[in-house]
């Protein structure tokens, strides 16, 4: 009896689970319509009840599809391991309704279906099942991640793809009316960008963060921060382990491509690495600055704001802020002030050279003896990053005028090279600032961070290699060496592309801006450098440009954060083609 009732289950679990994946994604749809419109729109009181009776019954579907499901699924143990979160969900869901039945009873749980008493159920109650229904909307598109990496793109697509979706849905939420306060409107190229400008890291904004939107709305933003500074196909592929998902091997290479790691093996240690690096540092960050805030008006729940907000929007180098004045009310809050500096330019160091510094690749030599080894990209790093930090902020002394205490001034200084850095905060207008002054924070702003990091620029690696490649034809040297290694010209002609197509695209955003703005053009090419190495600071031009220069800067922000060789090889797709050699020509005279 038992092998017949098994055998009829095997006939059966193919069409069922089919139905059933249908069913899902239809209840993945109602349960996003339900939080979009109850937490997106005002809505009366009748429609709150209709829609948390929805929810309700939402979670109710939920389990009674993903026990189906467990039924019609041979090796029902191994399918419960692998989708363990869910089990989790549904052992939360099952007690949780065991508890409001012992508590309320079956005639109050009746009324509130029947919509007769939607008071018995409390607002904690429904808040409760509002988180379930998204972690299990995370937990489903997961498979979407899958899918997208099985397509026939190339990585650089796939990228650019990514990150386009990401702004548009970010768009689509902020012009949701309750994404802007009270009284505040938003257009649909303004939506874009603010999301172009919060998913590209960049900071620059049409209006002001703070009084424009609503909680919602700041918090759409804080969510695009996280998701762009991390890179959506890293966080979902990281959301795909945690969830015990797993990856293919499709996804590792697209992960490997991304990450730019040696090794296959280490795409899912370096993933986890870097998430938890990000989220430490922001915790980290999030917690000095709640004691660091010199604002006694603000109520506690304010202080936890502004500083978990801040301090993403730090170390993502994103430079949005809550202040309308960024973060000029704090230029004599060293506490906070330094805070900021050290989640910038840890933001901005990269994922893999802070591994590299922390000693996680630790390699035994001699026996038990343990070395630490720096490799060449993280000296680069280190060497270019502190040679601008420092030079950045010496020169800024002696061609801008800081008010202030002597050691004022050093600290002013000192945050606007850092923040030139791609970080976007400000204690002092940068309009104020004279022409030296103002190139010196644009050469600061090109050359940006590190590879691998939430930072934009053309990267310090890029100048390293550059710089090293001068010095070996100056010398006459036959070739490119850092720190005793032989650099690959191939690093070399990519660090070339890089530095003449940020050159190109600089140079045209320019001079179309030129033509729809009415500014100095100091002030235009501040901005549009800005932009491009989602730098975020402004001279005060951004938020007057006009419709045609806010979609110049939009494409800067975009181009600048998915980077020239990615946007290269997404264009040209490059396949398996014939290879030819053509002969070699000496004749051509350079310089």
């Amino acid at each position: 009896m038992l092998k017949t009732i098994n055998l009829k289950i095997i006939a059966w679990s193919e069409p069922v689970n089919r139905s059933l994946r249908i069913f899902s994604y239809l209840l993945a749809l109602t349960a996003i319509f339900s939080l979009v419109t109850e937490y997106g729109f005002y809505i009366s009181s009748n429609w709150q009840s209709r829609l948390a009776r929805l929810d309700i019954l939402i979670l109710f579907f939920f389990v009674l599809q993903f026990l189906i499901k467990t039924v019609f699924t041979q090796g029902r143990l191994s399918f419960l391991k692998r989708h363990w979160f869910e089990t989790l969900l549904i052992i939360v869901i099952i007690v949780r309704t065991i508890f409001l039945i012992n508590v309320l009873g079956m005639a109050a749980i009746s009324r509130f279906i029947t919509g007769v008493d939607v008071g018995v159920i409390t607002k904690l109650t429904i808040a409760s099942a509002q988180i379930i229904i998204v972690l299990s909307l995370i937990s489903g598109s997961l498979r979407l991640n899958r899918k997208i990496a099985a397509l026939k793109f190339h990585p650089a697509q796939t990228l650019l793809l990514s990150f386009l979706i990401v702004i548009i849905a970010g768009a689509i939420f902020l012009l949701l009316p309750k994404a802007t306060a009270p009284g505040k409107e938003l257009n649909v190229l303004d939506a874009f960008f603010t999301s172009t400008s919060a998913v590209c890291v960049t900071g620059l904004i049409v209006v002001d963060t703070g009084s424009h939107f609503s909680y919602f709305g700041q918090m759409i933003i804080l969510i695009l921060i996280q998701i762009g500074g991390l890179g959506i196909m890293t966080l979902s592929s990281f959301l795909a382990l945690f969830f015990g998902r797993g990856m293919a091997v499709k996804e590792r290479v697209l992960m490997q491509e991304m990450l730019n790691i040696d090794r296959l093996g280490m795409i899912g240690r370096s993933l986890r690495l870097a998430v938890s690096l990000t989220f430490l540092f922001e915790a980290a960050g999030a917690f000095l600055l709640f004691f660091s805030w010199n604002r006694p008006e603000w109520s506690f729940f304010e202080r936890i704001y502004h500083s978990i907000f801040h301090s993403v929007s730090a170390f993502c180098n994103a430079g949005f802020s809550l202040n309308p004045d960024s973060f000029a009310g704090f230029s004599q809050n060293y506490a906070v002030m330094t805070v900021i500096m050290v989640l910038i330019v840890v933001g901005g160091m990269g994922f893999i050279v802070l591994m590299n510094i922390g000693g996680i690749h630790i390699r035994p030599l001699h026996g038990r003896k343990i070395v630490r080894r720096w490799s060449v990209q993280t000296k680069l790093v280190v060497l270019i990053t502190t040679i601008l930090l420092v030079s950045g902020m010496i020169l800024l002394l002696f061609t801008q005028h800081f008010s202030g205490s002597p050691f004022n001034r050093f600290m002013q200084a000192l945050f606007s090279s850092v923040t030139a850095r791609t970080a976007g905060f400000n204690t002092v207008d940068f309009s104020t600032f004279g022409v030296p002054a103002a190139l010196l924070i644009i050469v600061l702003m090109f050359i940006g961070a590190s590879p691998g990091s939430t930072g934009g620029g053309i990267k310090t690696t890029t100048v390293g290699v550059l710089f090293a490649s001068l010095v070996s034809i100056i010398t006459g040297k036959s070739r490119i060496v850092l720190f005793r290694k032989s650099i690959s010209y191939t690093v070399l002609n990519r660090a070339l592309v890089v530095f003449a197509f940020s050159i190109m695209v600089i140079s045209v955003s320019t001079f179309l801006l030129t033509i729809t703005e009415h500014a100095p053009l100091i002030n235009i090419f501040f901005e549009e450098v800005s932009a491009f190495a989602t730098v975020g600071l402004s001279r005060g031009l951004t938020p007057n440009l006009s419709e045609w220069g806010r979609v110049i800067i939009i494409l800067s922000m975009f181009i600048g954060r998915i980077g020239a060789l990615t946007l290269a090889f997404a264009i040209t797709a490059p396949k398996e083609r014939l290879r030819i050699e053509y002969p070699q020509e000496k004749s051509v005279m350079v310089g």
